[in-house]
């Protein structure tokens, strides 16, 4: 849970719950580099660039250390943290396959899990289109230069490194505005490529494939209304973004 999410519940002011924060983890003795963000099974610190300085912009705690943090705050904020973490387990603990097998798919997975193939094939199919162009071009000059010669086996050619189209969990939550949860849920309900990649900590996924999933995902829940802040989906279940619906539609289409 993030600390942004913390002080809304607790009806803290954010910087107060990142100073609480930073004070348990140094009473807990847990480090973490100053300058990078960092990504770990407990926690993760997320930095910005503010008037020239390097700030932390938000902390995100496991369930352990959230109960940690709120052992220090009244009743009211513990009980509204609790009931948090409850409502957030419910949502993963929801069924994704319904009880009647026989019964087709739900259309609004069949979407999201086409739009996931179809990224994924058009990717495959640039890669290997790029690659045999660039074979046949080095053929075609090997074949003027010297003609006499015999075609040899092109070994310069190098596919796209297409792990460069992976990025951390961490960071497409932070740029759509679903929780670091709901986005890994979202990974797994539409079985988006994903992959550890060496030297990033943490999960990452195939960005314009979840770009799109999501796309689907706004398109067929149901918006929050009157104090409702939950989005409503009927096969996902609910979830809340932390940004407005334009910015985050704007930012996912840029």
């Amino acid at each position: 849970m993030g600390s942004r999410n913390i002080a809304e519940i607790t009806g803290k002011k954010p910087a107060h719950v990142v100073r609480d924060i930073e004070s348990m983890l140094e009473s807990l003795g847990k480090h973490y580099p100053e300058l990078d963000d960092y990504d770990s099974a407990e926690f993760s610190i997320k930095r910005k660039m503010y008037n020239g300085r390097i700030v932390i912009d938000e902390i995100w705690l496991n369930e352990t250390l959230s109960m940690t943090l709120v052992t220090g705050y009244d009743a009211c904020r513990r009980l509204a943290l609790v009931e948090q973490w409850q409502e957030m387990k419910q949502e993963l603990s929801q069924p994704r396959i319904t009880d009647k097998p026989a019964q087709p798919a739900p259309v609004a997975n069949h979407d999201i899990l086409s739009l996931a193939r179809v990224v994924a094939e058009a990717t495959a199919s640039a890669t290997m289109k790029a690659v045999l162009e660039v074979s046949s071009t080095n053929l075609v000059a090997a074949a003027t230069v010297s003609p006499a010669e015999p075609q040899q086996r092109i070994s310069s050619t190098e596919f796209v490194n297409t792990d460069a189209e992976f990025v951390p969990v961490h960071k497409i939550s932070w740029e759509t505005g679903l929780s670091d949860p709901s986005c890994r849920r979202l990974v797994r309900f539409a079985n988006l490529p994903s992959r550890q990649l060496p030297g990033i900590r943490g999960l990452c996924v195939h960005r314009e494939s979840f770009l799109h999933a999501f796309q689907v995902l706004l398109e067929e829940s149901v918006r929050p209304s009157g104090k409702r802040k939950r989005w409503q989906h009927p096969e996902f279940g609910g979830f809340v973004l932390r940004k407005d619906t334009k910015e985050t539609l704007a930012e996912v289409e840029a």
